[in-house]
């Protein structure tokens, strides 16, 4: 029994020795908002022999319409970068991913919800506050998937002081037309909570839409802090979101803007945005490399 025991006991020293350390993850923090007035929740992933006296690079994991901090996906992306970095096969790096709930990460039009807000004033500094997180935009990444793809491309437009990296899976923008021709129940379900319930198919396109759509964005936005990013956006070919993504692409090339862009089989679903994430987090990584 001894040498059993003994040989087990050196079959892990040996695999830790190997693979290192694992990470640790705490679900369900919570930052307390004066803005939203209630606490926000949030999933935190430190990396391996995590030291305060060191800085690392950071990803903000924006869920998608429905989820939260602890989606499945949510926590199956902390498990794979994990894996990653205990294989050295990824730079050690915070992870966080705040509760968005269906807020899209903006403020509504009734000024009920001001995400947006919350995360850029209360959220991100009481991160930095917290935890040893980068001082660099240039090595803060912003990633999400449908709404919180929709989500990373908005906050990088318009908060480029805090991220450097932009990597939108099936990011779910959508066309002025689009918009407009959507079913009624669609658009109550999905938007009436953040541009106005009793709307007209046209009041759709109202001021909050236009100044929160990427695709919109991009437009009048200087194209210095376009070109001062880096960019990866993901779509799905049988995706109703995948015009709009197209269309950011082909924008993006009229200005000259350097880009990745990914057009993977499948439609608006969590199989698709597998497809992509280790492209994606290659992506990710060379671009922290090109950062000193």
């Amino acid at each position: 029994m001894k040498k059993k025991y003994f040989l087990i006991l050196f079959i892990l020293l040996i695999k830790t020795s190997i693979f290192g350390q694992k990470g640790k993850v705490f679900e369900n923090q919570i930052v307390q908002s004066e803005v939203l007035n209630r606490g926000v929740k949030y999933n935190i992933y430190l990396p391996p022999n995590y030291d305060t006296k060191k800085t690392y690079p950071t990803i903000y994991f924006l869920h998608g319409f429905g989820g939260n901090n602890n989606s499945l996906h949510t926590k199956g992306v902390f498990k794979l970068i994990d894996s990653l970095v205990v294989k050295g096969r990824f730079p050690e790096t915070i992870i966080i991913s705040p509760n968005g709930g269906k807020s899209w990460y903006i403020d509504d039009h009734a000024g009920k919800e001001k995400f947006a807000t919350m995360f850029i004033s209360e959220f991100i500094p009481e991160m930095k506050k917290k935890y040893a997180l980068t001082k660099s935009s240039q090595k803060t990444v912003v990633m999400g998937l449908s709404m919180g793809g929709f989500g990373a491309l908005r906050f990088t437009m318009l908060n480029p002081e805090e991220f450097g990296i932009c990597v939108s899976f099936m990011g779910a923008i959508s066309t002025k037309k689009q918009m407009i021709e959507d079913l009624e129940k669609y658009y109550q379900r999905f938007h009436a909570h953040l541009y106005g319930k009793n709307l007209s198919p046209k009041e759709r396109i109202n001021e909050v839409y236009v100044n929160n759509n990427a695709l919109y964005i991009a437009e009048k936005l200087d194209v210095k802090i376009l070109k001062s990013k880096k960019w990866y956006i993901q779509t799905c070919d049988d995706d109703f979101h995948s015009l709009p993504n197209a269309e950011l692409h082909i924008l993006f090339h009229q200005k000259k803007i350097e880009h990745e862009f990914r057009v993977t089989n499948g439609k608006h679903n969590k199989a698709c945005v597998d497809d992509s994430m280790l492209d994606a987090l290659d992506f990710i990584k060379n671009n922290l490399k090109e950062e000193k």
